[in-house]
């Protein structure tokens, strides 16, 4: 009975179970690093309304009350497409999308705005704070 083959066979297997190893270290490492990226182009900035926290997880964000709506307030005072968020370098920028009602920021309507924290967005009768992620460090 010759060993070779099977200690050829046990190399192999323990050679895939290494990369393998690598492959699932480096795509948590890849995960963890984007999770800091994000942070940091987001500033960590969540929307919190009355019971209701928005996670912003992408750089636009779209707000109204049609079902393809990234954030979906289903009131007739909020329009389908009523106003879009986005983000460029740690700064929060809403923009009125033609909106029936309009949209307000700290109680002026606006047409494009930069966003500060804990401003407060009027969207119809939605009242939205702009506020840290309490989970970011």
């Amino acid at each position: 009975m010759e060993l070779t083959p099977l200690l050829l066979c046990a190399a192999t297997a323990a050679a895939i179970d290494i990369c393998s190893l690598v492959l699932i270290l480096c795509a948590y490492r890849e995960r963890s690093t984007g999770k800091k990226r994000w942070n940091k182009i987001s500033s960590g900035m969540e929307l919190v309304e009355q019971g209701h926290t928005h996670r912003l997880l992408c750089d636009e964000i779209l707000i109204g009350r049609h079902a393809s709506a990234d954030i979906r307030l289903p009131e007739m005072s909020v329009s389908r497409y009523h106003a879009l968020l986005t983000v460029a370098d740690g700064v929060w920028t809403i923009t009125d999308l033609g909106s029936k009602s309009g949209v307000f920021v700290n109680g002026v309507q606006i047409k494009r705005k930069k966003l500060r924290e804990n401003d407060v967005i009027s969207i119809g009768s939605r009242r939205l704070t702009l506020r840290k992620r309490r989970d970011v460090k």
